[in-house]
């Protein structure tokens, strides 16, 4: 099976869905980590071509940890606008490359534009990816993926109705995490937070939910075309 998860950021993955991303590895799949956007308006210590740069390293750093391809879209933080149709159609052609049999995104809930926007994105791409007569520079995926919504960061709003068991990932998920170094340290910063504690903890409460010690949520997107009686998580 081909996996796309899509982030609007590097280290979204990381943080919502990273343990289910090497679990998808680990059982043999292939996977492809894309961010939407180059990660270069979060710093007080680099320009913004900078922080650009070292956050790409950084995501290709965590891909390879957890064994999936890299892939960016290179739009700018809080640029991401699901009403571009340039966007779009960057999102269309993505799909059709990538030919994915399921994506993970974003929850269209969450708390920033850019995470939104790239739900809605994908959830736009995927569907006129499938249509033949819209032309790009890829042939059509002629499936309408099934697309799963991962959480939100810290969970609120988002209540998942499907859980992955990500208790013997969590140390990679860490790994994968920690290699986004300026990101990590731009978040205790700018927000005062310790991400990967608060990942810890997130992903402790998901499996005090189901039983496990560590999990993941997630929510199908069931609108038609989109419904299945598969388990495509782990």
């Amino acid at each position: 099976m081909r996996v796309l998860a899509v982030g609007a950021h590097p280290d979204d993955l990381e943080i919502l869905c990273g343990g289910t991303l090497v679990r998808y590895v680990e059982e043999g799949h292939e996977v492809v980590m894309c961010h939407a956007t180059k990660g270069d308006r979060g710093s007080f210590e680099y320009s913004s071509e900078e922080i650009a740069r070292i956050r790409d390293e950084e995501a290709r750093r965590a891909s390879e940890i957890a064994g999936a391809e890299h892939i960016s879209l290179g739009l700018s933080d809080g640029e991401v606008n699901a009403a571009d149709p340039a966007q779009r159609l960057l999102v269309v052609d993505l799909v059709r490359e990538t030919r994915p049999d399921v994506i993970i995104t974003h929850s269209p809930g969450d708390y920033m534009a850019d995470h939104n926007e790239i739900s809605r994105l994908v959830f736009d791409g995927s569907f006129l990816s499938s249509l033949p007569l819209l032309e790009t520079r890829s042939a059509a995926h002629l499936v309408v993926a099934p697309i799963y919504f991962m959480e939100t960061v810290t969970g609120l709003g988002f209540t998942p109705t499907e859980f992955v068991d990500v208790t013997g990932a969590i140390e990679t998920k860490v790994r994968m995490l920690e290699a986004h170094e300026s990101q990590l340290r731009w978040l205790r910063e700018h927000d005062g937070v310790d991400m990967v504690e608060t990942m810890r903890t997130a992903s402790a409460y998901r499996g005090f939910q189901c039983g496990v010690r560590y999990a993941e949520g997630f929510t199908p997107c069931l609108t038609w075309l989109r419904g299945t009686t598969k388990r495509l998580l782990p």
